[in-house]
């Protein structure tokens, strides 16, 4: 006996009280008499007014809602309802179907006239009772007239696709918005899934599964039977190959044994022949070794020669400088010597200068007012020339002191007759004072 169809809601808050009580609650925002109405970007709204859809409709519109204006809010949204159905099939084998539809309003013009969307809430509600049942009503036709194993291995094929070629028609039909004759609800079915068939008689599932549980008992019995088969060649086949290997390894022990004494006595002469290279490399080595310190020792020596030979050099370089600088300092002092004798002379000359000054001066004395005047003049020039000779004349007894520390007393030796012989010491100190003037 078949049990009767569960219709699965969406759940949904319920109305507790009033003529509404076991309702859905419905948005207040989109049931109220009058007012701004709003749509959702997914929600279509429609505005009526005297039988007349105005223009304020379309996809998340929003419109002033008079009392005597009609207003529908229609989801557009994709849906989803489950459904249960169970049926026997054409072997009179009670089956339980679980299934998934996906469906959508597509064109909401159409099904505002075909569902009462002034309560979107309990038109929802209503659509997704009446797809139910008619998913049901189909199943059970669809499964009354398949096999068992056709429900159960062509469920997408045998019944998803039988319920959509079946409902699909009916809830799209092809109505348009300005026929008032229109077919359909506007809805479009996406996909049906069946999700889960059920066989309700335990006893019918497990002889369905006894063959393949038969079949499976008799292939396990058959390869474990096979496996010992394989396991007892395997077993003969590893004894034979031990007994084989046994036998190849005595061989070859035995070829082992001879190829190692023989390769004993290479080794002893391999050993011969390398302490002999050992021996006659360590004679060449130390012959090269001896050969090697007296090149070092020769270049030792050569170098210890070079260095000596290079200091006799440097040795003789260096007195060479220093006759050089010998020479140097005693015409250094012999031009200072020199340059004494002039500063004397020059002393001598200024002396003598002074004394003709002096004698000048007396003659003018006795001349004209007038000359005496003009003599003036020119004595003023001769004194200004005087003091400089005089400053210059000052610094000539420290230079000279100076030259008499070094070179001691200054003898001068007159030759003939005449004049003084210190004349000659003060024309020097003229010529001196010229040059000291010049400069």
């Amino acid at each position: 006996m078949s049990k009767p169809a569960q219709i699965h809601l969406t759940d949904r808050p319920k109305v507790t009280e009033g003529w509404r009580a076991g309702r859905p609650v419905e948005d207040p925002d989109k049931v109220k008499r009058w007012g701004f109405v709003s749509a959702k970007p997914s929600e279509f709204l429609v505005h009526v007014r005297r039988g007349r859809v105005l223009s304020t409709s379309g996809q998340g519109a929003t419109c002033f809602k008079w009392p005597w204006d009609s207003v529908a809010v229609i989801p557009t949204s994709l849906q989803q309802l489950r459904f249960r159905a169970d049926q026997v099939t054409l072997e009179k084998v009670g089956i339980e179907v679980t299934g998934l539809a996906v469906y959508r309003i597509a064109d909401p013009q159409i099904a505002y006239r075909v569902l009462n969307f002034s309560f979107p809430e309990r038109a929802q509600e209503k659509l997704e009772e009446t797809l139910t049942s008619m998913f049901v009503g189909a199943a059970r036709r669809l499964i009354a007239n398949l096999t068992l194993d056709d429900c159960l291995q062509k469920r997408k094929v045998a019944i998803a696709e039988e319920l959509l070629l079946e409902v699909a028609p009916v809830v799209g039909g092809e109505g348009r918005p300005d026929d008032v004759t229109s077919q359909g609800w506007g809805v479009v079915l996406d996909t049906i899934e069946i999700q889960e068939v059920r066989v309700l008689s335990d006893a019918t599932f497990a002889q369905m599964q006894a063959p393949f549980r038969v079949g499976l008992d008799r292939r396990a019995r058959e390869a474990r039977a096979e496996a010992e088969k394989e396991v007892t060649a395997r077993e003969a086949a590893c004894q034979r190959a031990i007994e084989e290997a046994r036998i190849q390894a005595a061989l070859v022990i035995a070829e082992s044994k001879k190829q190692l004494v023989e390769r004993e006595l290479e080794i002893k002469r391999e050993e011969e022949l390398i302490k002999a290279r050992v021996a006659r490399e360590l004679e060449e080595h130390k012959l090269l070794e001896a050969a090697a310190l007296r090149r070092r020792q020769l270049e030792i020596e050569v170098a210890e020669r070079e260095a000596q030979v290079k200091k006799a050099l440097r040795m003789e370089e260096l007195k060479k400088q220093e006759a050089e600088a010998e020479l140097a300092t005693f015409a250094v002092l012999s031009e200072a010597a020199h340059k004494r004798a002039e500063l004397e002379r020059a002393r001598f000359a200024l002396i003598d200068e002074q004394r003709r000054a002096e004698a000048t001066l007396k003659q003018l004395e006795g001349e004209s007012e007038a000359a005496v005047l003009q003599a003036k003049a020119r004595a003023e020039q001769t004194l200004v020339d005087s003091r400089v000779r005089l400053r210059m004349a000052e610094k000539l007894p420290e230079l000279a002191s100076a030259v008499g520390q070094k070179f001691g007393e200054v003898k001068v030796t007159h030759i003939g007759e005449g004049a003084s012989p210190f004349a000659t010491v003060a024309q020097a100190v003229g010529a001196v004072l010229e040059l000291a003037k010049s400069a």
